[in-house]
């Protein structure tokens, strides 16, 4: 029912770090067991430089709508009749709308008052409370709409190596009665897997994982961390799965503690890797459905050159669709593993 799927390919030149001999380069072509998305793995040590986010943050300070004093007069409100105060607040993290429409309910929360805060910095409760907040404002759109959305599509960009234009920490929320692209493309496949086997895809295929060992990394009561088979950034991927959750109507606070967990130590690990920020998104069946589990799935970002500011987007991937991985996958669960057991023993 699961197949993990791969090949091996070879190129040969001749190599300038080998004196310029004829020198055999291998590298993996793997396929996404539910979409059978092409995944290139080239296994080779890669390096990174720090990135003062600091003094970074210090030139948009100024200008950042996030911060405080400017959030008042900059931020978007909601109108009264749906929230009076004109924002959701939990603690510390304050959800607006989003002025730009991405859909038809658009939300920030804004995370902290911090406008910089890096990689290993972030505490677990501040995404606790960021991701009920969310979770709470698709419940309450709904009710107030009077129409029971069906998706709501979390989503971080953590830093500027993700593409955010903002360094404040902030996650975003779309709630829709439709999915995005690619979100459509795995509940396609889920439902597609489980007519013709009887069985939920993602469930099915952790317990498979579990056989293997290879890429499991941690195991909680109601969530998974694994680093997939076909992992697509550059710097390998690593998935969540909520193993007995279906939409986020069900996503209940025990996921999101354990969610919260699993993110504050990637991010933990991320830190030791001088990896400076990542993107992350949450998908799951429509309300009303159980085809799919939900999951999360969270993408390394860094800059390839400090120096130029290179991304780790390029042609291949953006305008092809083809992924490449400088990272197996295998490698980066042994290298999470080897860090939580260490961060533990501290």
């Amino acid at each position: 029912m699961i197949e993990l799927k791969k090949e091996v390919y070879k190129t040969s030149y001749l190599s300038p770090r080998n004196n310029f001999e004829l020198t055999d380069v291998y590298a993996e072509k793997r396929y996404d067991p539910l979409t059978g998305h092409r995944v290139r793995v080239y296994e080779i040590n890669w390096y990174t430089k720090p990135v003062d986010f600091y003094s970074l943050g210090e030139k948009s300070k100024k200008r950042c709508p996030f911060c405080t004093g400017m959030l008042e007069l900059y931020g978007a409100k909601f109108v009264p009749s749906f929230c009076k105060e004109g924002y959701l607040k939990k603690n510390e993290v304050i959800l607006i709308p989003n002025i730009l429409p991405y859909a038809e309910n658009a939300a920030v929360s804004i995370l902290t008052r911090e406008h910089v805060v890096p990689m290993g910095k972030m505490e677990k409760k501040t995404v606790f409370d960021s991701i009920c907040l969310i979770f709470d404002y698709a419940k309450r759109v709904s009710k107030f709409q009077k129409k029971k959305y069906r998706f709501a599509h979390l989503h971080w960009n953590y830093m500027p190596t993700s593409g955010g234009s903002i360094i404040h920490p902030h996650m975003q929320v779309y709630v829709t009665d439709e999915p995005l692209n690619y979100h459509r493309r795995v509940l396609e496949k889920s439902k597609e897997f489980k007519e013709k086997s009887g069985k939920e895809f993602f469930i099915t295929y952790l317990n498979y994982e579990k056989k293997k060992n290879e890429r499991i990394i941690q195991l909680l009561d109601r969530c998974a961390l694994i680093a997939p088979f076909a992992s697509r950034g550059m710097l390998g991927e690593f998935m969540i799965i909520l193993k007995k959750t279906f939409s986020y109507q069900d996503v209940t606070e025990k996921d999101i503690d354990e969610i919260s967990f699993l993110i504050y130590n990637l991010m933990l690990f991320f830190e030791s890797k001088l990896i400076p920020g990542f993107n992350l998104a949450f998908y799951a069946s429509p309300i009303g459905n159980n085809f799919m589990r939900a999951h999360i799935r969270i993408y390394p970002r860094v800059y390839r050159d400090t120096d130029i500011f290179a991304t780790d987007v390029e042609t291949p991937t953006l305008l092809y669709g083809e992924s490449f991985s400088l990272v197996s996958p295998e490698k980066n669960a042994k290298d999470v593993r080897n860090f939580l057991k260490n961060l533990v023993k501290t």
